[in-house]
């Protein structure tokens, strides 16, 4: 963009030659091509460098907003000759340039206007609550995307081993594009403004070829973070989140499972030639929202594990179930541990340690049903007081039966009257 706008800039100064017209178009003419010029500066300095500076949208808008000012200096300068140029004509320069001079006045006031607008936003770009709000989108979220994206494409490049070859290819296919251009403007010979400006693009073209090669293959050839750390990451945090704000078992036993799921995930970032780390400072609030999520949870859980250990001590059925899912659960950890063990290689490792949190989780189903306290004795009666009807009644020796309200059913319809 930058060869393009110096070309068209070197067409003005030829256009300054022509009679009468000549200073105007040119100035014109120039003032567009330093416009191209300097929005090629911004996006070379901007969108250029969108991985790693958080400042790059607004340098980037800083270099549009310089581009808008060197516009409004061409307009400017070309009221300030209007009034020449109109005066210039022959037979009518006398009659036309009172008129051109009053109009070349009010371009020129627009041309300023244009020029303090370019010049005012090129400024707030880059700073005040403008420059605040670029900076705060640059680095919360096109930096760590872009980065994202450029790990990615590295870490494939390395994995596949296609890195350096594409590379290699790119290079080639830049340097023949760039010389084809420089070819091209000299063709033409000096000034000629076709040649100058397909001559210039294509000498551009050329160069971002032979950057874009490192994309796939970069430079530091150090294993990055890339998608899959990411979105292990992010599971991670929502697990360790809950773990972290829920006080029942189950639940906590749950998040450390999600936990251990997200950095299964993110080692398979390995095969695509990452780290195979869970990236959690990416997604952080996230781990935050998730805590408070399980602290929320936290009356609905107890609630829930009172009344369903209360039914199993109850029935009789909570030490069954609790010691059938306690053996499953070991049996399970038991497999993850000898995954782990194994240490085949970073993925293995990882899914060992989830089975092992599957394991424990099965296992800590076993307090949901354990643990409570039964209403069967005592002459109160909760709701779940005595569910074992009948317990309290007696037959007649005529056959009929009476059912005391002490009795099974006593206790359900005593806790909900209040009787004895």
């Amino acid at each position: 963009m930058g060869n393009v706008g110096t070309a068209v800039g070197e067409i003005g100064s030829t256009l300054n030659g022509v009679p009468i017209v000549g200073v105007t178009a040119g100035g014109l003419v120039t003032s567009a091509g330093n416009a191209v010029t300097s929005i090629g500066t911004g996006v070379t300095t901007g969108l250029g460098s969108l991985g790693t500076d958080s400042n790059s949208l607004g340098k980037t808008v800083a270099g549009v907003a310089n581009g808008v000012a060197d516009l409004g200096t061409g307009v400017s300068g070309a009221g300030k000759s209007l009034g020449t140029t109109l005066g210039g004509i022959p037979v009518v320069g006398g009659l036309t340039g009172g008129v051109g001079t009053a109009a070349g006045g009010l371009v020129n006031n627009v041309g300023q206007a244009v020029t303090m607008l370019g010049d005012t936003l090129s400024t707030s770009s880059t700073t005040g609550p403008l420059g605040s709000l670029t900076n705060t989108v640059g680095g919360k979220v096109l930096v760590p995307v872009v980065s994202l994206v450029e790990n990615t494409t590295g870490n494939l490049g390395k994995a596949t081993g296609l890195g350096n070859p594409v590379n290699g290819v790119l290079d080639k296919v830049g340097a023949t594009v760039t010389g084809l251009g420089g070819q091209v403007a000299s063709a033409g010979g000096t000034g000629n403004p076709v040649t100058t400006i397909v001559g210039g693009a294509l000498t551009g073209v050329g160069g971002v070829l032979d950057k874009s090669g490192g994309y796939v293959a970069p430079a530091s050839g150090a294993a990055a973070p890339g998608l899959p750390e990411l979105v292990g990451g992010l599971v991670a945090n929502v697990g360790n989140g809950l773990n972290a704000g829920n006080t029942n078992g189950t639940v906590s036993a749950a998040g450390v499972t999600g936990g251990a799921v997200g950095n299964t995930v993110a080692s398979l970032g390995t095969v695509l030639g990452g780290t195979g780390v869970a990236n959690t400072a990416a997604t952080a609030p996230v781990a935050g929202l998730a805590t408070n999520v399980g602290a929320a949870l936290n009356p609905v859980t107890t609630g829930v594990s009172t009344l369903t250990q209360n039914i199993g001590t109850t029935t009789g059925i909570g030490a069954p179930v609790n010691g059938l899912v306690t053996q499953v659960g070991g049996a399970v950890s038991g497999i993850g541990t000898n995954l782990t063990a194994a240490n085949a290689n970073p993925i293995t490792n990882a899914v060992g340690t989830t089975v092992t949190a599957v394991g424990n989780t099965v296992g800590a189903v076993g307090g949901l049903v354990t643990g409570g306290t039964s209403g069967a004795s005592g002459s109160g009666g909760g709701l779940l007081g005595g569910l074992t009807v009948g317990a309290g009644a007696s037959t007649s020796a005529s056959g009929s039966a009476s059912t005391g309200t002490s009795g099974g059913l006593g206790g359900l319809l005593n806790g909900l009257t209040g009787k004895k």
